[in-house]
């Protein structure tokens, strides 16, 4: 009994035991006990990492979940960037001279003046643009004439079967209408007298159809 009295630790020796405890308690327990990397997702609490416990410019935009990132405002509008090189010209297309089959041309006319005597003249020039492969057959329908098969329109519509140049005569005044002078493979003449002293005029439409 008196034996184990004998070797009682003195007093400084349990206030150093204590401070081992509570050192061994704390971070420098923890760095005994637990390995290297095994502290992971699991082991932090929620909201153990704060803005100080983060690097500034560390995180990227891929640690962010979608959407959490505002966007920012538009910004101004670059500057006009310089204008291409201007690409070559191409060769030029070739001119439609004469007018392909079954294709339509259309105008007016009008003609008149003021005559002195009877049949005083007044003609005008119809033109093709584009040339027939040969003069067209020319029928004239005067005012309030019924049109022939080879002219199936009017005056409002003027139309002509392939090979004709139908001649649509609105209305016409102090004459006996319109007559054709002449006729060639790019156009035609055609004129009007005067059926007395004073005014008089003829004016209407044409069609002609290449053949």
């Amino acid at each position: 009994m008196h034996a184990f009295w004998k070797h009682r630790p003195s007093p400084a020796t349990v206030l150093a035991s204590l401070a081992l405890a509570v050192s061994l308690g704390g971070t420098g327990y923890a760095a005994l006990v637990l390995p290297a990397n095994s502290v992971g997702t699991p082991q932090l609490k929620n909201n153990a990492v704060t803005s100080p416990k983060v690097k500034n410019g560390s995180l990227l935009a891929a640690d962010f979940k979608a959407g959490q990132i505002p966007r920012g405002p538009t910004g101004p509008a670059g500057p006009v960037g310089a204008t291409g090189p201007i690409g070559p010209t191409g060769p030029p297309g070739p001119f439609p001279d004469a007018l392909a089959s079954g294709k339509t041309l259309r105008g007016s006319f009008n003609m008149g003046g003021t005559a002195t005597v009877t049949g005083a003249l007044a003609n005008t020039a119809i033109s093709f643009l584009y040339t027939f492969a040969a003069p067209p057959t020319v029928r004239i329908v005067l005012q309030g004439a019924a049109p022939p098969a080879e002219c199936p329109g009017n005056a409002t519509l003027p139309q002509a079967n392939p090979g004709f140049l139908c001649i649509y005569e609105t209305a016409h005044s102090n004459s006996a209408g319109a007559t054709l002078n002449d006729v060639s493979r790019s156009g035609a003449t055609i004129f009007t007298n005067a059926s007395g002293g004073g005014g008089f005029f003829s004016y209407g439409t044409w069609a002609a159809t290449g053949s």
